[in-house]
């Protein structure tokens, strides 16, 4: 009786909610969306029942289900776990398509009941009495930054590409390049920079669908080879419409007997095979004939490319290729890497930290990270592993990067720091990074900052000059 009388009593409270134009969603305790307000269907242009039991956590969905992606946008912020209560500029975007945009809402979250068993509340509106906590805000806003480059990349999605550096926008414009047309391709990447799936990723956009096989080169020999293809062979085989796709991996360690096998294939089956092949950064095409490998003289993948390609693959290879850089090159993307990194892993359920600290993010900035994307993958999986709390601090990381020193090698006397020019440097990166994150609002930037808008067009004057010099 009890029960059925509780039940009468949140009827007319859901009826209230509905009526009010402001949006209002639940998140249970294990993260999953619980009610969703009609307002809300009416900004996201949906069912609400739609996202309701779908995985709200911050920063990335656990699947490629549009409804996954837009429920993932609501979660509540870094640091909302140990606070209880917190404000978030939210604008949610459909992942893929030329669709209209989601206006951005001012949010505020609040946490309700103990920590096994609490629920969040959240409700659109305009709230003038943020307080803003050290670190907290710096992550928020490293939060607001990457969800801009999600809406921006949308066709993109993956974490080699993140990024708002020069190196990363060339891999972003060669990734949607390949992805839109079927094509044989070529892969330059250094080690631990995820080439396979990369060249998985690609060919999913291309050719969806299409029979697929992962080969590691330097395994192979004629022999082997056509065994791996084997399922490949067969399906070209029974008809002469249909297609496959053979991705190569190291193909410039493939021992020339298994590339000239490879060579064959591609000779009989024509277009209808596509390779997709993955070679290091300094591959060179190779002279068959010759005893020892060397360089081609009238035709180069690359300016530097370890012998190995046979000359035939290479120039089936020649028409598109993607570059992948190592993390060393793009210091700048680390810290949205990282963050993206922990957004999947979370999302998992690997962990229940929501962010980095400042100085965990330091050390991520400075180690040099030889093995790439890889260790620093490897690097966040320890450290949601070993944090207990919300915030991975650097005695979280493992301990090659919490205890790595660059400046060791060279005396203290003799080290040079510019601070005025370093100072400058982060400035202009400070303001670069709130600039996107605000889609370019730059009234809303200088909120931010908490400058005023003539002071902040003078500085981006500044920036704009010392550029250009």
């Amino acid at each position: 009786m009890a029960t059925m009388s509780a039940s009468t009593k949140i009827r007319p409270f859901s009826r209230l909610i509905d009526k009010s134009n402001a949006p209002f969603w639940v998140i249970d305790p294990d993260g999953r969306l619980l009610f969703l307000s009609a307002a809300v269907g009416d900004w996201l242009k949906l069912e609400p029942e739609s996202l309701v039991g779908r995985l709200c956590v911050a920063g990335a969905s656990i699947s490629d289900d549009p409804l996954d992606y837009m429920a993932a946008s609501l979660a509540p912020p870094p640091g909302f776990s140990q606070r209880g209560s917190a404000s978030l500029l939210i604008q949610p975007a459909w992942r893929g398509g030329n669709v209209e945009r989601v206006a951005a809402i001012d949010t505020r979250f609040v946490r309700l009941g103990d920590d096994e068993t609490a629920i969040t509340l959240a409700i659109g509106g305009r709230f003038a009495d943020q307080q803003p906590e050290p670190g907290v805000e710096s992550a928020v806003l490293l939060r607001q930054q990457l969800d801009s480059w999600r809406r921006h990349h949308q066709g993109i999605g993956d974490t080699v590409a993140v990024g708002h550096s020069r190196l990363a926008g060339r891999m972003q414009t060669q990734l949607q390049m390949a992805g839109s047309f079927r094509s044989d391709l070529l892969i330059l990447s250094p080690a631990g920079c995820f080439a396979p799936s990369v060249a998985t990723l690609v060919h999913q956009r291309a050719a969806a669908g299409e029979p697929v096989a992962i080969v590691d080169g330097p395994l192979m020999d004629p022999e082997l080879l056509d065994a791996s293809l084997g399922p490949l062979l067969h399906h070209l085989s029974d008809s002469q419409q249909t297609t496959s796709t053979a991705i190569i991996n190291q193909i410039d360690e493939m021992p020339i007997e298994a590339q000239q096998r490879m060579a064959e294939l591609l000779s009989q089956f024509g277009t209808r095979m596509r390779l997709i092949a993955i070679a290091g950064r300094s591959a060179t095409v190779t002279d068959a004939t010759s005893a020892q490998s060397q360089p081609e003289t009238d035709f180069r993948l690359h300016e530097n490319l370890p012998v190995g390609i046979n000359q035939t693959l290479a120039d089936r290879l020649c028409g598109l290729s993607i570059t992948l850089y190592g993390l060393a090159e793009r210091v700048d993307d680390i810290t949205l890497i990282a963050t993206s990194m922990l957004d999947r892993r979370r999302a998992a359920g690997e962990g229940s930290a929501d962010r980095l600290a400042r100085a965990a993010l330091d050390a991520l900035v400075i180690y040099p990270w030889p093995d790439n994307l890889r260790e620093l993958d490897q690097a966040i999986r320890h450290a949601l592993r070993s944090c207990p709390l919300a915030v991975i601090g650097v005695e979280h990381l493992p301990l090659a990067v919490r205890s790595y020193r660059p400046n060791e090698a060279i005396p203290v006397a003799q080290q040079e720091i510019d601070l005025d020019r370093a100072v400058e440097r982060f400035e202009a990166d400070l303001i670069r990074r709130t600039l996107a994150a605000t889609d370019g609002n730059r009234a809303e930037a200088a909120r931010r900052l908490n400058l005023s808008r003539s002071r902040l067009l003078r500085k981006l004057e500044s920036i704009d000059s010392e550029a250009s010099s």
